[in-house]
């Protein structure tokens, strides 16, 4: 698939804690309890020194912190983390996407001084965003942009477009650069079922409703159909861009979507993948190296042509002509 030192890409989750209650994030229950097989952590600098060394630093092109789990602005050392791979690597693009709702201005002072693009997910304006972005607060989220902006940062904001906020876009679009942001990007969920998204609160009980836009359907009928396909067209979005996923945990893997260590065993994906490929790679326990001398990587590649992952036919198989617009 590709070798260690063909990797230019790194997509970093630095931790699994977020303040945040998104319904539609699996480290919660439809917004309420949190999952009981999901393990809070981040990784600290030294950690982070200790997995990455400065000569696999120096060859990345780029390295962007999202992740499944959790939220950057959480973790204590994600501004020295950044700060370690500017020293190290002067011209390499830094990014961070987060929800923005936490902080203080030094430590969005901080970013900007050290040339990190942040996107900032904001789903609609005042009356709207926090309907999906529970425990966000919009307008410090606009005040920490305006800070991050005001200090010479680079600022993106991404839109999630449900039915609730649609009407909004264009609004949102004009504030964006209004205030400074580079970019403005919709994007539509690809998490529904059936048609809606039921919200819980902290015991459990449905406390709200989501439903999709015409656009999240039809991506999701496509998906599906996809899936039934016994072998797909695979175009490896990871191989494609020589990327490679660290979660919050050590696990290892091309994408961030493969990443299913943190599943319950019952859960499908993770019952497909350990089928299929049967081991988790792990940074605490193998290095880098180690990992790619093992031909993991390499099998999941062979898998397409005859016993593919049920995860690669849904993101990279040969129906997505919509890519990036997606939430998946």
């Amino acid at each position: 698939m590709y070798s260690l030192d063909s990797i230019r890409v790194v997509h970093f989750e630095v931790t699994s804690k977020c303040q945040a209650r998104c319904p539609m994030c699996p480290r919660r229950m439809q917004g309420g309890p949190m999952m009981p097989w999901v393990t809070l952590e981040e990784i600290t600098i030294e950690q982070f020194k200790e997995w990455f060394p400065i000569s696999f630093i120096q060859q990345l092109d780029r390295l962007f912190m999202c992740g499944n789990l959790g939220d950057p602005i959480i973790a204590k050392d994600t501004v020295p983390i950044f700060k370690y791979l500017r020293e190290h690597n002067p011209n390499i693009n830094l990014q961070m996407h987060t929800n923005g709702s936490a902080r203080d201005a030094k430590f969005w002072q901080g970013l900007a001084e050290t040339n990190v693009v942040v996107v900032f997910g904001l789903d609609g304006l005042e009356d709207t965003h926090s309907k999906y972005r529970i425990n966000t607060d919009f307008n410090r989220i606009i005040e920490n942009a305006k800070t991050f902006i005001n200090a010479g940062g680079e600022a993106r904001w991404d839109m999630l477009v449900f039915d609730h906020n649609k009407h909004q876009t264009d609004e949102c679009e004009e504030l964006a650069y209004s205030l400074g942001f580079s970019k403005f990007q919709k994007k539509d969920s690809s998490r529904f079922k059936d048609g809606k998204y039921v919200v819980l609160d902290d015991t459990g009980t449905p406390i709200d409703i989501l439903y999709p836009t015409n656009r999240s359907i039809e991506f999701i009928e496509k998906a599906e159909t996809s899936i039934k396909e016994e072998t797909p067209v695979i175009t490896c979005k990871a191989k494609n861009r020589s990327e490679l996923y660290i979660g919050a945990n050590g696990a290892v893997t091309p994408c961030c979507w493969i990443d299913v260590e943190w599943l319950p065993p019952v859960s499908p994906e993770r019952q497909d993948y350990m089928t299929k490929l049967g081991y988790f790679p792990n940074l605490n326990k193998q290095s880098l190296t180690e990992i790619f001398e093992s031909q993991y990587f390499n099998e999941i590649e062979n898998s397409w042509g005859t016993s593919c992952l049920t995860t690669c036919k849904k993101q990279c198989g040969s129906f997505d002509k919509l890519g990036a617009q997606f939430e998946s």
